[in-house]
């Protein structure tokens, strides 16, 4: 009898021992839930008037080699020499035109291939780029302006490219890839062998500081972390309400199976 009752009142005050580190853990959770929320709600925010905001033309852009613009001249006048011979040779010995109407359409084609030249031209200079504190920036287009933004958190990978004529002026193409996208959002052309090497380090670092900043923003102290504290505490205390009882109870069943051959050694001997 003593010994079933010392049992129960052992599991009854384990039983307590967890309800109250139970109902301890969960304001200690709530407690820290609010502590991360109020970190989140106090990260550093800065406020920017509107007169120091920067307008379309008031980022200092910077224009690409002038050697690229001597090499789009020279592949598009190479490539519209071909295509007018080739047409020319057509029109004249195979299609048998007269006279008086190729000449017309061969003027009218020289017309249209020096027009496409200058508008290549023409595009090359309007190519321009600035690095900026937290993106790359490429501006092109000849009527219709047309400008690339791309944030430092989302380049991933950046590539040079060389073609024949390019290894002639010593240019590269600077390829910038952004995450989840297969094709390049930004094509560099024109840029110096050097430079393009400096600024594609500078990218790669830049893109570098930035994922680490994102990161460290996203998670945040490992100490605010109210998992590990919470399953510690209320595991110990089940665990210490479960064992009280199975560790008790084989000492029991060995004092009785002890008695139990003592009573009838007792008889045998009487």
């Amino acid at each position: 009898m003593d010994n079933s009752t010392d049992l129960a009142t052992a599991t009854n005050k384990a039983a307590d021992n967890a309800s109250g580190s139970a109902s301890l853990t969960l304001p200690t959770s709530e407690r820290v839930a609010d502590e991360i929320t109020s970190k989140e709600h106090e990260l550093p925010r800065q406020t920017q008037a509107e007169s120091d905001w920067l307008g379309f033309d008031q980022i200092p852009l910077t224009a690409v080699d002038p050697r690229y613009y001597t090499q789009v001249l020279c592949e598009t006048i190479i490539a519209t020499l071909v295509l007018f011979s080739a047409l020319s040779v057509f029109i004249i010995l195979v299609a048998e035109f007269p006279i008086l109407v190729a000449l017309p359409v061969l003027l009218v084609l020289g017309l249209a291939f020096s027009v496409i030249t200058w508008v290549r031209y023409a595009h090359a200079k309007s190519i321009a780029f600035a690095v900026c504190d937290h993106e790359l920036l490429m501006q092109k287009g000849i009527v219709w302006f047309k400008r690339i933004s791309l944030p430092y958190t989302r380049l991933q990978h950046i590539s040079l490219s060389q073609g024949p004529l390019e290894r002639k002026f010593g240019l590269h193409t600077l390829k910038c890839f952004s995450a989840g996208s297969g094709s390049a959002e930004i094509e560099l052309p024109g840029l110096e062998s050097r430079t393009a090497e400096k600024l594609r380090q500078h990218l790669l670092a830049k893109a570098g500081i930035a994922s680490q900043s994102g990161n460290a923003n996203i998670n945040p102290d490992s100490s605010l972390n109210p998992e590990p504290g919470i399953n510690s505490s209320f595991d110990t205390s089940s665990e210490t309400s479960l064992k009280t009882p199975t560790d008790t109870s084989p000492d029991t069943h060995s004092e009785r199976q002890e008695s139990k051959p003592a009573s009838l050694t007792t008889e045998s001997e009487r």
